[in-house]
């Protein structure tokens, strides 16, 4: 076996070879690419049968040389030996796809990450259908959308139990996140101190708002000549945020006022206090329980983003030239962070774009506008000297509201919308039907008014009444 491998490796390596006398090698190298991540997947899974195999056979030396083996750590060893259990016991659909090379082994890795956390209460036969289930969007989401799709699951197999297991087991989660939680300072003895730690979600979400409050602007480092990095301008927050409370006693204020935690919420949630709330920029975060949430508004201010209808967000636009705050609230609830597929740029170090530029006409209102980090700012940015099929081009979808990107024609030929993984997995635990042109209904950049909310559509009170009226629930925090 091991000769018949060697002799498919080297035929590959001839053919990559081959590859620098060819004329149009971008079809042939696509082709090989596509063939050793295939190949690669096909020989994870075959590992991780082998090592299932091995435990069954109680074979202890081959468990205690892949524990002792220098190629993994100890938790790399341990996380494999886990995989390969539940891959061959409890879902054997997502090893089997792994085996035949329909998904990789992170994907794989991530799915039977969020399986684990599904009900134990759930029948042989359920979780069979989860694995069916979650093996239909492998094609469209990768290991970190799959990880939360897989966890979530249950809302779509038994959506009547799923609000039940949900404050179960964000009670257990909150209770464990406090037990757990840690901070440890630790010389490197190279004239640094290593810290780490670990906070409850709500807790840790109030220190990064007061962060992003103190985080210098990387143009105050101009003068120095230092590139400073995001994580590098955090560190120096930090270390402002326990001088100023040395010094004052006092915490930062940003823009004029405390820093803010932006929240989630259902309109049953806003009027009765009850349910799940979520946090904006925080993708792989299920939500806080409302408790906690009351307990985060008694030390930074909190702003309720209402949905109306399927997580529709209520379009709040206005006509100024700069986006307002609230304006700028729907975007980071909308977009949740920088919209430019692939990106994982956080809310806090976004800035809003004019989809149609204000010097062309282009209103400033939620229908208009996409969160953008600096970089896919400048790389989406119109620019009337060069040619339309040359430049990125953003659309919002006139059905979902979600932004689309088109290519330039250097980087796709065919100009194939394509959207961040986000929004699909947003899609998909709504309830969305797929895509089948896998692109926006509609090309050309909508030109919608700002829609008058749904409750009022319906009759119902308008957005300031409903906050009102759930004044008395939510209260000061207290």
């Amino acid at each position: 076996m091991r000769e018949q491998m060697q002799r498919s490796i080297a035929a590959l390596w001839d053919a990559a070879l081959s590859l620098t006398t060819d004329d149009t090698p971008a079809d042939r190298l696509s082709g090989l690419v596509a063939a050793v991540t295939e190949a690669e997947a096909q020989l994870a899974g075959l590992r991780l049968h082998l090592l299932h195999e091995a435990k069954l056979a109680a074979a202890e030396a081959v468990i205690d040389e892949v524990r002792q083996s220098v190629r993994t750590t100890p938790a790399q060893a341990t996380a494999s030996l886990r995989l390969a259990q539940d891959l061959c016991d409890r879902f054997p659909l997502i090893g089997a796809a792994l085996n035949d090379g329909s998904i990789s082994l992170a994907q794989a890795d991530a799915i039977v990450a969020g399986l684990r956390k599904l009900p134990g209460r759930l029948t042989r036969g359920e979780l069979t259908r989860c694995e069916e289930e979650i093996l239909q969007h492998v094609d469209t989401l990768g290991p970190s959308e799959l990880r939360v799709l897989a966890s979530r699951l249950v809302e779509i197999i038994d959506p009547d139990a799923s609000d039940a297991d949900d404050a179960k087991r964000l009670a257990r989660e909150e209770v464990a996140a406090h037990r757990g939680r840690f901070l440890r300072l630790a010389p490197d003895y190279h004239g640094s101190m290593r810290i780490t730690g670990q906070l409850p979600v709500s807790d840790a979400a109030l220190l990064t708002a007061q962060l992003d409050a103190l985080m210098p602007d990387a143009s105050t480092y101009t003068s120095t000549g230092e590139a400073a990095s995001r994580d590098a301008r955090r560190a120096d927050a930090l270390v402002l945020l326990t001088q100023k409370a040395a010094n004052t006693g006092t915490l930062p204020r940003h823009g004029g006022d405390r820093p803010q935690v932006h929240v989630t919420l259902d309109l049953d949630t806003l009027t009765t206090g009850l349910g799940r709330v979520g946090l904006i920029g925080a993708d792989d975060i299920d939500g806080l329980p409302a408790g906690e949430v009351r307990r985060l508004a008694c030390d930074a201010g909190i702003i309720p983003v209402v949905l109306g209808g399927p997580s529709r967000l209520l379009d709040v636009g206005r006509t100024y030239r700069t986006f307002t705050p609230g304006l700028r609230t729907a975007l980071m609830q909308r977009d949740g962070g920088c919209a430019f597929p692939g990106c994982t740029a956080t809310p806090a170090c976004c800035e809003a774009h004019h989809i149609v530029p204000w010097w062309q006409g282009g209103d400033t209102r939620l229908g208009n506008g996409v969160l953008l980090c600096p970089h896919h700012h400048r790389l989406v940015e119109p620019d009337s000297l060069q040619s339309e099929a040359s430049q990125w081009r953003v659309h919002l979808d006139p059905v979902t509201g979600l932004p689309w990107f088109t290519p330039p024609r250097h980087i796709d030929p065919a100009r194939r919308p394509r959207q961040h993984r986000r929004f699909r997995l947003q899609q998909i635990r709504a309830g969305a039907p797929p895509d089948p042109d896998g692109g926006p209904p509609n090309a050309d950049p909508p030109d919608v008014d700002p829609p008058d909310t749904e409750l009022s559509d319906a009759g119902g009170p308008d957005l300031d009444d409903l906050i009102r009226r759930s004044a008395a629930i939510w209260g000061d925090g207290t």
